[in-house]
């Protein structure tokens, strides 16, 4: 999920305590101004936080493949992460490949996709074409045919955690850890830095006592452990959240360091899933907000205002959503099948030309 959403989840979840509701109502609380439904949403983001601030740049790797945008080898981009398998399977060692994106211009990337094909037991690479920052492809800047496919055959064979083929465009590319199970197959785990130690129950529950106790000292023993309660559960919420994807977690490290999958629900960047949560939980904290006031606001009971002010707003975004999203995927398919269309018309005529044709 992405981090308003892990915000607005956190923050959601601290609205169900009265008296937190009461505390972000008042303008003072024991001589501090009180953020508490604020910590919630705090914690909510701070397992990425501690990821991509901190576990990034400490994870080192012993291949990094950086492919020229100007003339990008395939060939040589496959076997270099094909090596990396190679030499984790000969010594039984992990190791770690980092890929790195190809920058054309201010706002000009070059497009790749990594896979790892199970069935031949190969590392293929494709290169695509010239993108924009925001994504959007430059049609007809892919490299001719002969220039555009890499292929490497490992040694061992595949147990891909991260079964999707990973595309690489702009910003920054991912990083493999490759490492041999004790099947004799090959592991192929992706972003290996992401959900592991940061991702844990065990480890919000620890980073929730200097909270408690910060809180303590500062408001009173008798309310403190509300702050460090509602810190845990901002940082428990997000693992969960994040359980729905494709990756899981590492969520009772260092007791469990191994990272579990997640149910594949749907990707982390689904903007139908995080715009559904955000919905969710604005809902819920207006509801909370509500019951707890001194004079609320509506009178509706709890089962009239989550179907006319969640169920309902969302089934109907969702069936607004798969209509149109059937017709873009037809008109995709038509775009789609046209250029193949004119792509074969243009090889056939450059076929009869060379061949001495009318």
């Amino acid at each position: 999920m992405k981090g308003l959403t892990h915000f607005m989840s956190g923050a959601a979840v601290a609205s169900f305590f009265l008296p937190a509701v009461k505390m972000a109502g008042a303008e003072r609380i024991g001589g501090a101004s009180s953020f508490i439904l604020c910590l919630g949403g705090l914690f909510g983001i701070m397992p990425d936080t501690m990821d991509f601030k901190m576990g990034q740049f400490f994870t080192k790797s012993e291949y990094e493949i950086d492919p020229d945008p100007m003339d990008p080898s395939p060939q040589e981009m496959a076997e270099g992460l094909g090596k990396a398998l190679d030499q984790a399977y000969d010594t039984n060692l992990p190791v770690k490949a980092q890929m790195y994106p190809m920058r054309m211009g201010a706002d000009l990337w070059r497009q790749y996709v990594i896979n790892f094909d199970g069935e031949a037991n190969e590392v293929v690479i494709v290169i695509n074409e010239i993108v924009t920052t925001s994504q959007v492809p430059i049609l007809g800047s892919e490299p001719p045919p002969e220039k555009r496919i890499g292929r490497y055959k490992i040694k061992g064979k595949f147990n891909i955690t991260h079964g999707r083929p990973s595309v690489v465009d702009i910003m920054s590319g991912p990083m493999y850890s490759f490492f041999k199970n004790d099947d004799g197959d090959m592991e192929i785990e992706f972003l290996p830095w992401h959900r592991t130690w940061s991702h844990s129950y065990v480890l919000g529950l620890m980073m929730s006592i200097p909270v408690w106790l910060i809180a303590s000292m500062a408001a009173g023993w008798h309310i403190g452990w509300l702050y460090g309660l509602i810190a845990f559960l901002g940082f428990a919420v997000h693992l969960t959240e994040d359980l729905t994807g494709h990756m899981g977690g590492s969520l009772l490290w260092p007791i469990i360091k191994p990272r579990c999958n997640g149910l594949n629900l749907f990707k982390a960047s689904n903007p139908h899933a995080n715009f559904s949560i955000d919905y969710a939980s604005v809902v819920i904290i207006l509801f909370n907000l509500n019951r707890f006031a001194p004079v609320p606001m509506f009178t509706l009971n709890t089962f009239e205002y989550f179907l006319y002010c969640l169920i309902i707003p969302l089934g109907a975004y969702f069936s607004i959503v798969k209509i149109f999203g059937e017709k873009g995927k037809k008109a995709k398919a038509g775009v789609v099948a046209m250029e193949k269309a004119l792509a074969r018309e243009e090889l056939e005529y450059e076929a009869e030309e060379s061949m001495g044709g009318d």
